[in-house]
């Protein structure tokens, strides 16, 4: 993001970029070591579709919302 455009962005905004960029590192990680151990231990095959999902919650914004995707795991030497 260019500098410019992160002056004209409020703090609100720029708050809600810091938390989304951190639910997003942290989701990355996770899900990539669960997929990678589920599939070194033979629970999972490598390849195969797993369906997972995420969700945002604000009680005081009375906000729920929900993410779903299907991934794929690594093959058993990633």
């Amino acid at each position: 993001m260019s500098s410019q455009a992160q002056d004209d962005m409020s703090a609100a905004d720029m708050a809600v970029r810091k938390f989304l960029k951190q639910v997003g590192v942290t989701a990355h990680q996770e899900l990539s070591e669960a997929l990678s151990k589920a599939v070194r231990s033979g629970a999972l095959a490598a390849g195969a579709t797993v369906s997972v999902s995420a969700t945002i919650e604000s009680a005081d914004l009375q906000l729920s919302h929900v993410v779903t995707a299907n991934l794929q795991a690594p093959d058993s030497d990633d």
